[in-house]
């Protein structure tokens, strides 16, 4: 695998180097400090208690540019992230130790670099799996995520890879197909575990599809007569533009990740190849109004179908959103406030917080 990616960057870099002779209108290069706060109390009705965070407070850095018509670049480092703050399990140096591993995301985000020939894009670095449905187009930083699935929450999605896309030429409808490595391997190649992804993703005045299917690969119990096992995960996503409304509803054919119970003793014996794509349904529904450029509202579900053999039982959540941009003519600063309700936890949450992005041209 490691030849197969090394040649496809020494054509990339072949193509690149011919791509200078090119006009060179429209480069520029910026980069951006995004910071972010939230304070997120929460009281659980049954026990009749109170807990607070710190929600999705996180610092991310975001470097991109173009340097001819045909090359540009992503690098998006998310340094520090402060989520389970008071609770002890403050998470700010773990995205530091787990750097080199796959299972598990870290402060490298994204690093890929695009090469862009008529109806053709060529991506190498690392990249998010070309999976999941229309709630991964928002930027982590923006997403909100007591509100998100528990495949955004618990899939380490950014991996390393490649990808084809081909759009046609009414720019109007794109289809990728995408090979990574794994999120249920310990180390990027050493494991052996990688990832295969098709997408269709589609702009279509009113109507905005993302679907996708994906192969995970994963190891297998030491008791089964393969050594890889594999997971398919299918993702339809679907956009319904309204006007100043939007309505969204993405399914997944899975319940989350983690272990079938009730374990077996061989399922003990292997912990880690037990972690797997549950099965199951995942359903993401969201209603948003937009009535100016500045006001953001938006209703938001979750909800979460388990087998009638688990012991795991069926989740869902609600909650409300209100986002605020108080700049004219920018959306550099965000101010926003929701409330949700978790079914499972009985517990109300209700955040308020901010999220600024400093930007800075460099050319």
């Amino acid at each position: 695998m490691k030849k197969y990616l090394l040649s496809i960057a020494a054509l990339l870099l072949g193509l690149l180097a011919h791509s200078q002779e090119a006009d060179d209108l429209g480069n520029y290069a910026e980069v951006s400090v995004i910071s972010r706060l939230d304070l997120n109390p929460t009281w659980y009705r049954s026990p009749a208690e109170t807990g607070f965070d710190l929600g999705n407070s996180s610092i991310y850095t975001q470097f991109e540019g173009r340097a001819s018509e045909h090359f540009s670049w992503t690098v998006v480092n998310h340094w520090f992230s402060f989520t389970d703050w008071p609770s002890g399990d403050f998470e700010a140096f773990e995205l530091f130790k787990t750097l080199g591993y796959s299972d598990s995301n870290n402060f490298i985000d994204i690093m890929k670099a695009d090469l862009t020939f008529g109806s053709w894009t060529f991506t190498l670095g690392k990249d998010c799996i070309t999976t999941g449905g229309h709630e991964y187009d928002d930027d982590d930083y923006d997403v909100h995520t007591p509100l998100a699935t528990p495949l955004w929450n618990d899939l380490a999605c950014y991996q390393w890879g490649g990808k084809v896309a081909w759009t046609t030429p009414s720019e109007l409808t794109t289809f990728s197909l995408q090979m990574t490595t794994s999120p249920f391997g310990e180390r990027p190649f050493a494991s052996g575990l990688y990832t295969w992804s098709a997408q269709w993703s589609g702009d279509y005045d009113w109507y905005s599809p993302l679907w996708s299917a994906t192969v995970l690969g994963r190891e297998a119990s030491e008791f089964s007569s393969s050594p890889r096992a594999y997971d398919v995960l299918v993702s339809l996503g679907n956009q319904f533009f309204f006007g100043d409304w939007t309505v969204t509803l993405d399914w997944s054919n899975t319940s989350g990740l983690g272990w079938d119970f009730p374990l077996t003793s061989s399922d003990l014996a292997d912990y880690e190849a037990g972690y797997k794509l549950l099965p199951g349904h995942m359903f993401h529904g969201r209603l948003d109004y937009a009535p100016s450029e500045r006001w953001n509202f938006s209703l938001r579900s979750n909800y979460v179908i388990t087998p009638k053999d688990s012991l795991l039982e069926n989740w869902w959540n609600v909650g409300g959103i209100a986002e605020f941009f108080p700049l004219r003519d920018s959306d550099a600063l965000r101010l926003h406030a929701f409330v949700e309700y978790d079914n499972l936890l009985d517990a109300f949450s209700l955040n308020v917080g901010a999220r600024y992005r400093l930007s800075f041209k460099l050319w």
